[in-house]
């Protein structure tokens, strides 16, 4: 079953419309600040436009919304976004719909759409649907999040109309919510999902599609406040913008890091199952955990650290921090026999690793770990910070202390 919620006379084909007046098109009289009359798991897709600005519960509504649905069941919503005048001043919307609303239905850390459309230094992962310590009773995943701009903004740059929203009124009119109910505990089916976007089979209803050619199609205005202040203040203006885009990345920098320290790495999952598989295997112990920064690495040194592992290796993968983005800068790597000579050596660069990520470094030949005192890493061109990431491992035995090492592994690649 498909629910049109709110339809008003025009019901999309196929759905059932649910209205609080008999219009044309409603197949149910139902009013969305009571329990909707339908079964529990029973809905296989939700399109609710221009409805629930009007409720008086937003999370009753929700809730209902989620006990009716199916697990993965889509629920499309469109609503006026907040920050405009019109809105602000209209008594018959009684609820606020910007980037962060959908935050509040869902506990999961992470949404797969930019960061940058949601970020708040105050909350600096996604869910917040239990920030008040308490259950919130459903679990509404965002998938997308689509907003719609006033016409003298809709050909600017993604990133400065993203600015103005955030930070003015009358920019952005209305936002569409693509979301997917989740009830079953399997968050690698959902990893799964978020992978394959691209195909997913999205609502695009005639309203949303009209949209869009509107904005396409529009020619930009005589005269606009924003093309006058490009013209009068030239450059002055471009250099505020891009203060603000630095501030941004700094933001950005700030909470990879407070992520890293709460929660881990944020990098590729093949790497970071590697990586505990081997600290896990050679250090005999639970999984890691506690992620912190190392040592600074230095360009006129290196910071040690002693192998312990076992086995042929033929690469080695470690996880680093750069405080800042570097052209130039590399990392060199040197493995130190117990007779204190040095047995291979290599740089690699670090200008693909954006705050947080892996280097590898591969070996022309494999050698025995058991064979190794200590690897050592060293910088080149280093006029940022650069840090290895290192965890906490724990021993299985009991009272025995944990054990700071970096977050890496060796590998035979053959």
């Amino acid at each position: 079953m498909k629910l049109d919620i709110g339809c008003g006379p025009k019901c999309l084909p196929g759905f059932v419309g649910v209205d609080r007046f008999p219009m044309p098109g409603v197949q149910v009289l139902a009013d969305l600040d009571k329990p909707l009359p339908f079964e529990d798991n029973s809905v296989e897709l939700v399109h609710a436009a221009h409805s629930l600005e009007h409720v008086s519960d937003l999370m009753f509504t929700m809730r209902e919304i989620y006990r009716v649905c199916k697990h993965k069941a889509q629920v499309c919503i469109v609503v006026p976004y907040y920050e405009q005048k019109l809105n602000l001043a209209n008594p018959y919307h009684l609820q606020v719909f910007n980037e962060h609303t959908p935050r509040f239905w869902s506990s999961c850390s992470w949404a797969p759409i930019d960061k940058k459309e949601y970020y708040h230094p105050h909350a600096v992962t996604w869910g917040l649907s239990q920030s008040d310590n308490s259950n919130p009773g459903l679990e509404i995943r965002l998938l997308r999040m689509e907003f719609f701009y006033f016409p003298r903004f809709n050909q600017m740059d993604p990133s400065c109309k993203r600015e103005l929203r955030q930070h003015l009124t009358d920019v952005c009119h209305q936002v569409v919510y693509h979301l997917v109910v989740w009830k079953e505990d399997n968050e690698a089916d959902y990893l799964e999902l978020t992978k394959n976007l691209d195909t997913y089979p999205f609502l695009d209803t005639p309203a949303l599609q009209k949209s869009r050619a509107d904005a396409e199609c529009y020619e930009a205005e005589s005269f606009s406040t924003v093309s006058y202040a490009e013209e009068v203040l030239g450059e002055k203006l471009k250099e505020q913008h891009d203060y603000v885009v630095e501030c941004e990345r700094k933001l950005i920098r700030n909470e990879k890091l407070i992520e890293l320290l709460t929660t881990g790495p944020d990098i590729p999952e093949s790497d970071l199952k590697r990586f505990d598989k081997y600290l896990a295997t050679n250090y005999h112990s639970r999984e890691p955990r506690n992620y912190r920064l190392g040592k600074e690495i230095p360009s006129d040194g290196y910071v040690e650290y002693q192998v312990t592992g076992t086995g042929l290796y033929n690469s080695i993968s470690v996880c680093v921090y750069l405080s800042a983005d570097n052209q130039y800068a590399q990392m060199g790597i040197e493995l130190v026999d117990k007779n204190n000579n040095i047995v291979w050596s290599s740089l690699e660069s670090l200008s693909e690793i954006g705050t947080i990520g892996v280097v590898k470094f591969s070996l022309d030949k494999s050698l025995k770990q058991e064979d190794l005192a200590c690897v050592r890493f060293f910088g080149r061109n280093l006029n940022i910070c650069a840090k290895i990431v290192e965890c906490s491992v724990v021993s299985p035995w009991p009272l025995r202390p944990s054990k700071l090492v970096p977050y890496a592994c060796f590998s035979n690649d053959e």
